[in-house]
Formats: structure tokens, C-alpha cells, sequence
């Protein structure tokens, strides 16, 4: 596994963590994930890597390319550690519990 993918792997799975754990649906967190795509954009312009639409436009193009990747998603064991407190309504918490549940059925 190259270095890049490791980075990403971890990234991703404490992404979904915190969105799971932090109440979002799964609609909330693709969008909380689009924004800090963008706000990474507006740095790398501010930090002189491009000008503002150059690096937006790279960065829509990798979220793009990042998206067609095709990836699996393993909900293991530990997933039901998940917070009794979350409401009834979070897409990404009631995916998990649901996964868990048909796993020992």
C-alpha cells in the first residue's frame, strides 16, 4: 500500500468516525467533506500554489478523480461503540447499526 493511500485510508475512516459521532447524515458529511476540499483550495491559493480559481478548479477536479476510485467499506465489531445518545435520524449511525445487526444474524 503506497503512503498516500495509507494517509488517505486513516483520514477517511476518522472522517466517517467523527461524522458518525458528531450527528451528521451521510448527505451532511459529503458536504462537510466538498467544503474543507474547497477551503484546502482557498489556502494553497493564499499560500501562493496558484491563484483562487486555479486551485479550485484543481481541487474539483481531484474530488472528481478521488471520487470514481472504487473503494470497500468494511463496518467492523467496534462500530457499535457507537454514542447511545445519537437521535434516531443520522443516516451514517443508522447504516452502521444496521450493518452490525444483519452481521450476526
Amino acid at each position: 500500500m503506497s503512503s498516500l493511500r495509507a494517509k488517505a485510508s486513516e483520514l477517511v475512516e476518522r472522517f466517517v468516525g467523527e461524522a458518525i459521532a458528531s450527528g451528521l447524515t451521510w448527505d451532511e458529511a459529503v458536504v462537510v467533506f466538498g467544503l474543507a476540499a474547497k477551503a484546502s483550495a482557498i489556502s494553497a491559493a493564499e499560500a501562493g500554489d496558484g491563484d483562487l480559481a486555479e486551485c479550485v478548479a484543481h481541487a474539483h477536479a481531484r474530488f472528481q478523480e478521488a471520487f470514481a476510485q472504487e473503494i470497500h467499506v468494511v463496518v467492523a465489531d467496534s462500530a457499535m461503540a457507537l454514542p447511545d445518545a445519537a437521535s434516531g435520524d443520522n443516516a451514517l449511525l443508522a447504516t452502521a447499526r444496521r450493518r452490525q445487526t444483519q452481521k450476526h444474524h
